[in-house]
């Protein structure tokens, strides 16, 4: 039964005295308050996608790879395709308040579990400061006197003071700044398609030219820098697409989840093709790959060189939006699934206390600590572009591992749910082309991402703090596990059903 609680504010769950709650080991639990509408839900997929990677980042890849990131970011939109499928199976017949952590616990392994839930916690506490690096270089353009490091600090300020509120503000402040992004790559597209037309700007109608220059040999101009640079940079191209697991992460408060998350996680392909890929094809048709850079947004300098320099600033400002945006709906995302980490017992359990707003304060509160502690290691770094690709980098790393546990964990309930004499049919919202796709897709074309990061200079050095990110909370488990000084961990909220009582088993005709 479900009540309110009178000091707090917050939903209740009540149990009988003589069946205890199995994950809060009391008879009342608090629980996340349901605090964002549909809509907001909706519009916080495309929040999580476009951040100043797409920006900014965006210009260094351009740079290394020319015109062929177009092909970069198709695979990288072919990647979540999968995982948002197979996430929104497993949300709708399996739901966990836990969501994919719990998933990897239930049907890949609790010690991978760990490493799974501490890396996407720890992707966010490095991905964030990125984004507030990126407001940094972003506004030091508008307001050259005060350092980068200091705008940084202010952007990471602002984030938390926003996130120590109802996330009812979360919901309607990231909703209103996913719009504007939106609006920002709509403006892009036209003005970008009336210069390749020639209706404006002083350079005629320039068609393919940029794209295809007279006399040259088009493998080049598509591949200026080999094949082998697309393949090294995957991983970092994924990074463009984090944050499209937090319509997962948010279905615990959405006001109809069945309906709406699986509905949310399927559209996200179509977003990715609209607002994502076809500014970014535009983009190489206009700026040629050898002027971009990150010193600037990337759409700006190319509008600049048209001479439209008063649309370039504003699009320049609204990156800061977009900067602002994807830290907040990644401190969100991380900030649940510390407070999921500890529900399932993964995590100390001062993490799952909520206060009278029904929000995870202390998971807040160390989040925030470790946000400020990575951004703390500009002093160590050689300037803001060194700082930003590698924290992109351990990004790129850790949220691979997640996006590698959900197509995993959809192929194992799958194979469950067939042995347990299902069909197809009986499944909800179907992943299609599963197991299959999600296997090669899914999981091993992510993993020979992570390989490649080896073989590329310039992020290699982010597997010093990755691969410990994911390896040491896996071993500190099982090391617990062995010698007894952990218990182990829980996969379930009290009013979630066990997959075996979710899918039982048929009986087969004799």
């Amino acid at each position: 039964m479900t009540s309110c609680d009178e000091n707090t504010g917050c939903l209740c769950e009540h149990t009988p005295v003589d069946n205890p709650v199995p994950l809060a080991g009391r008879a009342k639990s608090l629980r996340l308050q349901r605090g964002i509408r549909p809509w907001m839900a909706s519009l916080i997929a495309i929040g999580g996608i476009i951040g100043s990677i797409y920006y900014l980042g965006s210009g260094y890849l351009i740079a290394e790879m020319g015109p062929s990131v177009i092909l970069l970011y198709a695979i990288g939109g072919l990647v979540i395709w999968t995982v948002m499928q197979s996430f929104a199976e497993l949300l709708v017949n399996v739901p966990r308040q836990g969501n994919f952590i719990s998933h990897s616990a239930e049907f890949i392994s609790p010690t991978w579990a760990v490493g799974t839930g501490w890396s996407y916690w720890f992707n966010w506490c490095a991905y964030i400061p990125s984004e507030a690096v990126a407001g940094g270089i972003i506004m030091h353009v508008f307001a050259p006197q005060l350092p980068i490091v200091a705008w940084a600090v202010i952007f990471l300020t602002m984030i938390t003071l926003l996130n120590i509120i109802h996330v009812g503000g979360f919901g309607f402040v990231e909703s209103s700044l996913s719009l504007i992004k939106i609006i920002h790559n709509g403006v892009f597209c036209i003005v970008a398609a009336l210069i390749i037309l020639g209706l404006i700007g002083s350079e005629g109608p320039i068609g393919f030219s940029v794209l295809f220059p007279p006399n040259s040999d088009p493998f080049t101009d598509i591949f200026p820098a080999g094949v082998f640079i697309l393949i090294s940079n995957l991983a970092l191209i994924l990074v463009n697409f984090q944050g499209s697991e937090i319509v997962g992460l948010a279905a615990a408060e959405t006001q109809n989840p069945d309906r709406i998350v699986p509905k949310a996680c399927r559209q996200v392909v179509y977003r990715i093709l609209r607002v994502d890929i076809i500014p970014i094809l535009l983009l190489v048709m206009i700026l040629p790959y050898s002027e971009a850079g990150l010193s600037d947004s990337v759409f700006s300098l190319a509008l600049s060189k048209y001479g439209f320099t008063e649309v370039a600033g504003i699009l320049s400002f609204i990156v800061l939006t977009a900067a602002f945006s994807c830290a907040n709906s990644g401190f969100y995302g991380s900030v649940r699934a510390l407070y999921g980490l500890s529900l399932e017992g993964m995590a100390p359990k001062i993490f799952s206390r909520l206060n009278k707003q029904c929000t995870p304060m202390y998971a807040t509160l160390f989040t925030l600590l470790m946000c400020w502690a990575v951004l703390s290691m500009w002093w160590f770094s050689n300037g803001e572009g060194e700082l930003y690709l590698w924290l992109l980098s351990v990004s790129a790393f850790t949220g691979a591992i997640c996006w590698i546990s959900i197509c995993y964990s959809q192929v194992v309930f799958r194979r469950r749910v067939y042995e347990r004499g299902y069909s197809k049919q009986d499944i909800k919202a179907p992943a299609p082309l599963s197991p299959w796709f999600p296997l090669m897709i899914g999981v091993i074309l992510e993993i020979f991402a992570l390989v490649i990061l080896a073989f590329n200079e310039d992020l290699r050095g982010s597997l010093y703090l990755s691969v410990p990110a994911v390896a040491v909370p896996m071993l500190i488990y099982y090391i617990g596990r062995k010698t007894g000084t952990i218990s182990g961990i829980k996969i379930r909220h009290e009013d979630e059903k066990p997959f075996e009582e979710l899918f039982p088993e048929k009986h087969k005709p004799s």
